[in-house]
């Protein structure tokens, strides 16, 4: 139909590479030609001139785009249907004659709407897809053929029977149609009579043969219904994994690779209830899709696999899943749909406690005003008794496990109960997800996987490879295959491919591991992309009796999208090697990585719980590294960490703690010792972690982490981890201890646990946030906006996914989700749309003409110039000034010229492409209500965070304009207090500073000049109290900290209060000292004590040090702030 109707030749879009078979088999008797787009050579040319029909697969639809071999041929389409003789044809840079018998088929696995404009003009997009009840009819069939073939073979036999039937009822009627229609009269022939009497009794038995068959197919029918839910959790299972293409082009599943999956799952499943065919079906196919996601993303495919299979149950509910996302969102949608509740009484209801958050009753509001299953609850809760049930609700410590108000978890589905937690817990939203999948599927579906090797191995073959990704630790992806390898008593090869051209030695290495049963490695194979486009073509060289059976292909490959072929990752066993990164889950794979006989190694009764520490401590360095800033200043030098460093750990604490110790004495013989902790605690330090560090203040953390957990003090029974009040489990101190045991208590753990700032010695604020939520429910929104709509699931918004607009995603899936840490972790999808759509309307001429009178006035050089000549002439610090007031007027100028030219083209009506870009850029940024980007990029390091509204960045300019205008009436010998964040530069300022100290101290005669160091003193002073500049140094304020917090009655230091952002802190004195007369140091009591706190110009600039400030507290180390992190900077963000 296609061949007749259209005038492109068809891309059949098949993202489950089902259609080559279905085409292969439509042409299997006219001379299919089918190659591979990346092996594709003169075979193109070849079916042109002999009119052979030719299917090209695995096409890259990008590379397609751009071939000059196809250009003219997909051009000219019209002429192979419209010629009659051959004619000639331009194919890439030569001529071929072409024959109008011809043919085209192109395949790829890409999605439609992910091909270029260029080449879907040129052809007829197919987009091969089956819809869900689709694949559950064809799973149920597959069921019946394998598993009861015999209920089949009947169906089968009643349907041929029912099919004869109906032809001979329809021959019988035909007769005695064509009988009562002839001209015999029937009173009259005795014969005609009989005739059709004969043919009457025929058709009576047939019809009762019929009603009989009818019958046993019913019966049949109701028998194989019974089997419908292993089909339908089929159904949902590989339906929910396609959908996972959103997240990552990685993340591809072949109808083939599932079906395997399925037939596993259902062999023998007489012997088995359909519930645990059911189940291990469902486990099956989440542990094989799973073990390839990245970890993030597992935690996405296990919901949304729990919602679909909540779904296909009846338990789901429309607009559901959109409150779960955002209630925003789904007050929007429901609204748009017709769902509200009209009753006035729950519209105007108040919020009954004083205690509850606005947030949470607001979000309960929505729930009873839309879903009508929340009103009775939302009803009583203001009656009496109520309050101390719903306050244990949203105080508790854990509400996704508590008790809901009024006995509602016997009534309320598990989607539900997720909502109501959703609405008055959204900080606890991770965890009550994870309570929802363990209540729908089961509790083995929250958590690391595991690297399953003897599994992966049953589902490989000689011709199926086995690909190990990993993000960063190939060598772990190498470890893993020699040591399984070891363990099997396989011969290896191992082959680390470094570009194209170690693609023959590649092939080499394949034959004679196909012939000789070796396991073959081939390392970074992502380096080499025609041999992995090649490699299927490869194995399928040798004939299958000439492969050994023992032969395994193994492939280590970086996991980037761009690198790997979608064919490559439809035909292999997948698994993903990296380390996990949530802490409790890398204990346990650590664990599980390290060699059974470990325990042996020394009979010290702490040494399981210095294994434990050396674990924790591993994953807490990573742990930080996941809060970015609030946890190192650097925290790309920590997310590279593997196991490598976690084994050399090990292997240290081995070579300490083994029994009889020894080491050389003065007169060579051998002499005990004890364990050196000091010793470890440098090596870790300073060369097994240390070696990626490359700033001070992040060695200063690392080694006071490293104090804290390896010390006698940290492996003793009772040692606690303040704050969070987490123990070593009570197995790391058994008598008989066992790795299984010591794993299986670490299990025990609740999940998220210890995914929080304080389990790595961080307090709870504003920076101290995963963002775990933020990715992962706005990527769930773009999930539920790829799938089709349905009863439950309305499209009624935006019938298709909206286009992002750049800027960071305000997706609304918490209070913090506008946070400058978390912000740019989401992703866009409708949320985000709806709630951009749902402010108000910008008009860009009355956004110019309000804000250009808040822009302060720039200075004239004139005027600068004059009061320059007031305060002193030419001095270094008039020179400094001058330079900081060019900057903030080069600033402002381009402020008021770019809201001036938006504005003049608003009134003349000029169109966006008769702008330059930067205009154009700017009026896009203001029209989202954000600082535009040309500004900030003058801004330099006082840039604002991308979601700091447009006038509060004006009021900080004004600001700062102010204080200039200070600096420029009083100068600098009148000038009481310097406000760093008024500055560009500070340093220039503090280096002015270190000047005229440098000048007042006398230097030695021998040309050598001592460093000069800052000394600081946190006062009690406030600025706007100060008259004069001190005798000596000077007066800074606008000094904010983070990490810890500043108590102003007492003035010292003291741990932040949970979710506590920065601490302003009072006004405070700088001084500048010889490095060796710095007063603070003359003491070493209070050298101990003082911590060197880097003040930087914000959290989201780079990490430019100002200066170092001195903070200490009586009695306290300075490895406690160390421990925290303890960072200032000069602007509140």
């Amino acid at each position: 139909m296609q061949e007749r109707s259209s005038n492109t030749w068809p891309l059949l879009s098949d993202p489950t590479s089902r259609a080559i078979d279905w085409i292969k088999d439509y042409w299997k008797d006219k001379g299919l030609m089918e190659v591979k787009y990346f092996e594709l050579r003169s075979q193109l040319e070849t079916c042109l001139a002999d009119g052979i029909p030719l299917l090209v697969t695995d096409i890259d639809v990008q590379a397609l785009a751009k071939d000059d071999r196809f250009k003219n041929v997909l051009i000219q389409r019209p002429k192979f249907i419209r010629e009659n003789v051959a004619f000639k044809l331009m194919v890439g840079d030569h001529e071929v004659e072409c024959e109008p018998k011809f043919r085209l088929y192109l395949h790829t696995a890409t999605e439609p709407y992910l091909v270029p404009h260029e080449l879907a003009s040129n052809v007829g997009i197919i987009y091969f897809h089956l819809s869900r009840p689709d694949i559950e009819e064809e799973l149920l069939d597959r069921f019946m053929r394998m598993e009861k073939s015999r209920i089949e073979d009947e169906r089968t036999t009643l349907m041929l029977e029912k099919m004869e039937n109906m032809q001979f009822l329809e021959k019988i009627e035909k007769q005695m149609r064509d009988l009562l229609s002839s001209d015999v009269r029937l009173m009259n022939d005795l014969s005609a009579t009989k005739k059709l009497a004969e043919l009457k009794k025929q058709y009576d038995e047939t019809v009762e043969s019929q009603a009989r068959v009818e019958s046993n197919e019913l019966s049949i029918m109701k028998a194989r219904e019974g089997y419908r839910s292993v089909a339908q959790r089929g159904a949902v299972c590989f339906d929910t994994s396609q959908y996972l293409r959103e997240l990552n082009p990685l993340y591809q599943t072949s109808f083939r690779q599932f079906l395997d999956i399925y037939d596993a799952a259902i062999s023998h499943s007489e012997r088995a209830a359909v519930k645990a065919v059911v189940e291990r079906l469902t486990y099956s196919s989440y542990v094989t899709t799973a073990r390839a996601l990245l970890e993030r993303d597992r935690t996405i495919y296990a919901l949304v696999l729990s919602i679909e299979v909540e779904e296909s149950m009846g338990n789901m509910g429309m607009g559901e899943r959109e409150f779960l996302v955002s209630p925003s969102f789904g007050t929007i949608l429901m609204s748009a749909l017709g769902k509200t509740q009209t009753d006035s009484k729950i519209v105007q209801t108040k919020k009954p406690f004083d205690w509850m958050l606005d947030e949470a009753f607001q979000s309960l509001q929505i729930l009873a005003i839309h879903y009508e299953w929340s009103q009775d609850m939302f009803d009583r809760m203001s009656k009496d008794g109520r309050e101390t049930q719903w306050r244990n609700l949203c105080e508790s410590d854990a509400p996704e496990v508590a008790t809901l108000p009024d006995k509602m978890d016997d009534v309320f589905l598990p989607m539900q109960r997720l909502l109501v937690i959703r609405a008055v817990r959204p900080d606890r939203l991770m965890q009550a997800s994870s309570v929802f999948i363990t209540s729908v599927l089961g509790k083995k579906y929250i958590g690391d996987i595991g690297v399953d090797l003897p599994l992966i191995l049953r589902q490989s073959d000689p011709v199926t490879p086995i690909l190990l990704m990993y993000s960063d630790e190939s060598e772990t992806a190498e470890t893993l295959f020699t040591d399984f390898a070891s363990r099997k008593q396989s011969r290896t090869r191992i082959l680390t491919i470094s570009d194209s051209s170690s693609e023959k030695l590649a092939r080499k290495f394949l034959h004679k591991g196909m012939s000789e049963g070796l396991w073959i490695l081939l390392h970074n194979a992502h380096n080499s992309p025609h041999l992995l486009h090649s490699l299927e073509t490869i194995l399928a060289e040798v004939e299958d009796q000439n492969i050994d059976a023992q032969f395994r292909c193994w492939i280590s490959v970086q996991a980037h999208a761009d690198k790997l072929p979608i064919r490559l990752l439809q035909t292999t066993v997948k698994v993903l090697v990296d380390s996990p990164k949530v802490m409790k889950d890398n204990m346990i794979r650590a664990f599980s990585w390290v060699d059974a006989d470990i325990l042996k190694q020394s009979s010290r009764p702490e040494w399981p719980a210095l294994l434990h520490n050396i674990c924790y401590l591993h994953g807490t360095l990573r742990l930080r590294a996941r809060f970015n800033r609030g946890g190192w200043n650097k925290p790309q030098e920590f997310l590279h960490l593997g196991n490598n460093e976690l084994f050399e750990a090990l292997a240290l604490a081995i070579t300490e703690f083994r029994d009889n110790l020894t080491t050389i004495g003065q007169d060579g013989q051998p002499i005990s010792r004890n364990t050196s902790w000091n010793g470890m605690r440098f090596m870790l330090s300073e060369v097994i972690y240390g070696s990626y560090i490359t700033d001070p203040y992040d060695q200063q953390s690392l080694s006071a982490i490293v104090d804290y957990w390896i010390s006698p003090n940290a492996t003793k029974k009772d040692f606690e981890l303040a704050r969070l009040k987490y123990k070593h489990p009570p197995a790391f101190f058994s008598s008989h201890v066992r790795l299984n045991a010591l794993m299986q208590a670490l299990e025990g753990i609740p999940n998220h646990f210890l995914d929080a700032p304080e389990a790595c010695h961080l307090h709870q604020s504003s920076e101290t946030l995963l963002g775990d939520d933020q990715y992962v429910f706005s990527r769930l929104n773009q999930v539920f906006d790829s799938m089709p709509q349905s009863t439950t699931l309305k499209h009624k918004l935006f019938p298709r996914p909206p286009t992002p607009f750049s800027g960071p995603p305000l997706a609304q899936v918490s209070a913090q989700s506008n946070n400058p840490q978390v912000v740019n972790m989401g992703v866009f999808a409708s949320a985000s749309f709806a709630a951009m759509k749902m402010k108000k309307e910008i008009e860009l001429w009355e956004l110019c003409h309000v804000t250009l009178p808040k822009v302060p006035k720039a200075y004239s050089r004139d005027y600068v110039s004059e009061r320059i000549k007031k305060i002193g002439g030419n001095t270094p610090f008039n020179m400094f000034l001058m330079k900081e007031l060019e900057l903030i007027h080069t600033l402002l100028t381009e402020i008021k010229q770019t809201l001036q030219a938006i504005k003049t083209a608003t009134e003349l009506t000029v169109f966006g492409d008769q702008l330059p870009p930067r205009l154009v850029s700017a009026a896009d940024d203001l029209y989202h209500m954000k600082v535009p980007r040309v500004w900030c990029e003058l801004a330099g390091s006082t840039a604002p965070p991308p979601t700091l509204q447009l006038a509060s960045w004006l009021t900080d300019l004004s600001n700062r304009c102010q204080h200039f205008e200070r600096l420029l009436l009083l100068g600098r010998e009148k000038m009481p207090a310097y406000w760093l964040g008024a500055f560009f530069n500070p340093r220039g300022l503090l280096a002015l500073l270190k000047q005229d100290s440098y000048k007042h101290h006398s230097v030695d005669r021998s040309g050598t000049v001592e460093p000069f160091v800052f000394q600081t003193e946190i006062t009690a002073r406030d600025k706007d109290h100060l008259r004069d500049p001190p005798q000596e140094g000077m007066f800074v304020f606008g000094i904010y900290i983070w990490g810890c917090a500043w108590e102003k009655t007492t003035g010292e230091l003291m741990d932040a209060a949970p979710r506590h952002g920065c601490t302003a802190l009072p006004v405070v004195h700088i001084t500048c000292w010889p490095q060796s007369e710095k007063p603070i140091l003359q003491d070493p009591g209070r050298a101990a004590e003082t911590y060197a706190c880097p003040i930087y110009h914000s959290r989201i600039a780079k990490r430019e040090r100002i200066m170092d400030m001195d903070v200490r507290r009586e009695n306290i180390t300075a490895s406690r702030w160390a421990l925290r992190g303890l960072t200032a900077t000069i602007r509140p963000y």
